[in-house]
């Protein structure tokens, strides 16, 4: 028995055959693939293919001797070196080191994203409070509106009302004139269209899809990679 090795491009494959004598004539049988290993090997494909032909290996064991298997072992080794001590710890350290690196970013990810959420919790609460009184100062501009619709469909006099008070008064409260047309268009919706207006699941996607737009847009100007074409990562607003 023998091992025929076939370099391709990329993989270096490795296949067991016996050798056989039929009617006089030296026949090649393959008996099994042994597995195959990246060009050049690394370190960790190494050690990924000697665990691998080890199984492979015992596996087929009744079918040849201890002294066979140790020439076998000979001939893989002599072009698929078996990772040495030190260089399993040198893959260990690499290792622990991009476990420690990702954890340790996930960390900070989270870390970063408790404060954010914090931050907005804070900003939340106060918009809720001002959006509260907001709301009650509206409800009662708009009672006191109606009540002057009811008098001016009885016929009775009202004082004002004939210019734009409402845009003043918005205005007055720091308002710009698209914060105003916003609010107008806002006020045009239905109901259902409002429900969707407010939901908060696609804002939040929005901003989960700017986030990891702009860590592929970093990670191609340090790795020198050609111009993003993701949109502005800046979430859209509604």
């Amino acid at each position: 028995m023998f091992i025929r090795f076939r370099k391709t491009s990329r993989s270096l494959q490795c296949t067991l055959i016996e050798t056989r004598r039929v009617d006089g004539k030296v026949r090649h049988e393959h008996i099994a693939s042994l597995g195959s290993i990246e060009v050049p090997p690394s370190i960790a494909g190494r050690v990924a293919f000697w665990a691998e032909l080890h199984q492979r290996l015992g596996r087929l064991s009744n079918r040849f001797s201890h002294e066979v298997h140790g020439k076998l072992i000979e001939q893989v080794h002599a072009r698929i070196p078996m990772p040495t001590a030190d260089e399993q710890r040198q893959l260990q350290k690499a290792n622990a080191e991009a476990d420690e690196r990702f954890w340790s970013s996930l960390q900070h990810m989270n870390a970063a994203a408790t404060e954010n959420h914090k931050g907005l919790l804070a900003k939340t609460q106060r918009v809720i409070s001002d959006s509260e009184a907001s709301a009650k100062d509206a409800a009662a501009n708009a009672e006191r509106a109606k009540e002057r619709i009811a008098k001016i469909e009885r016929g009775e006099d009202v004082q004002g009302g004939l210019g734009a008070p409402v845009e003043a008064m918005l205005r007055k409260a720091g308002l710009t004139a698209t914060d105003i047309q916003h609010v107008r268009n806002v006020a045009e919706l239905t109901d259902e269209e409002f429900e969707k207006f407010l939901a908060v699941e696609p804002v939040m996607k929005a901003i989960e899809r700017a986030d990891r737009a702009m860590v592929r847009k970093l990670l191609r100007e340090r790795r020198g990679g050609p111009p993003s074409a993701d949109a502005d990562p800046s979430p859209a607003t509604t």
